[in-house]
């Protein structure tokens, strides 16, 4: 453990010695490695997240640059995944980076989020999002999930089989896919709150958005908190073969 990096943050009630290695023993996957995943990716290396995965099958394109602030001008035409590793290394040698460059779906999902404790979902695909959350539930695993669209963003964490899920929220059936409007500042916000929640969770601490859906509306400077309640038909939730409610995706995802 390197005390001199993580002093400020070793020196909180909530960390001390035994909170840090607790991060320093954890892995988290990232699902994006765009505007969403930029924050979340510097927030988690920064914190000293032991293993960071990145899953995205996508490459650098000028477009990205306004709010995927990992990626330089250099790395136009680069897999967003190589670009990020090697940022990530530069800024903390004491970590380990998997780069993962695939896009999620149900026939690599359960293989790469089983090997994490962890999921950031930090992509705009609904179709995405449904088949994570129905890998997660089979796995277990917990996940925070992230969405911005121009100056709005929202948040929630999910913890399998004790919160609702995202097929609480929106239901089975999966809408067209749409293509949202990204604005830097909002999604390094939105981004900062699911690396929080994410901080939270492997501290062992209570996470405030377990359950709970958090609306940002940066015109008018308001966050609004709401619970989501758990659906007794939801498929995902009673464990009735989740992923067969999940939809198929191509290999390409949109990132936030």
């Amino acid at each position: 453990m390197n005390t001199d990096r993580y002093i400020k943050q070793m020196e909180l009630p909530e960390f001390g010695d035994d909170g840090q290695e607790k991060l320093e023993d954890a892995s988290v996957l990232i699902i994006g490695a765009g505007g969403l995943g930029t924050t979340l990716m510097y927030n988690l290396a920064a914190a000293g997240v032991g293993t960071i995965g990145i899953a995205d099958p996508e490459i650098v394109k000028p477009s990205n640059l306004n709010r995927q602030y990992i990626h330089f001008e250099d790395d136009i035409g680069t897999l967003k995944v190589i670009s990020a590793s090697r940022k990530l290394r530069q800024f903390n040698s004491l970590i380990n980076i998997i780069p993962h460059a695939v896009a999620i779906n149900k026939d690599n999902a359960y293989e790469i989020i089983a090997q994490y404790d962890v999921v950031a979902l930090a992509v705009d695909s609904i179709q995405a999002r449904m088949i994570v959350n129905a890998t997660c539930a089979e796995l277990d695993t917990p996940f925070v999930a992230g969405g911005v669209n121009g100056f709005y963003g929202t948040c929630t964490f999910v913890k399998p089989h004790e919160t609702a899920c995202l097929s609480c929220l929106y239901g089975t059936d999966s809408p067209p896919e749409e293509t949202f409007n990204s604005l830097g500042s909002v999604a390094s916000a939105i981004a900062s709150i699911e690396s929080t929640c994410i901080i939270q969770y492997l501290l062992g601490m209570e996470v405030p958005l377990a359950g709970q859906l958090l609306v940002y509306d940066a015109k008018t400077a308001t966050f609004e908190k709401s619970p989501i309640s758990r659906r007794e038909s939801c498929p995902v939730c009673n464990g009735s073969d989740p992923l067969d409610t999940a939809p198929d995706l191509p290999d390409t995802e949109d990132d936030a």
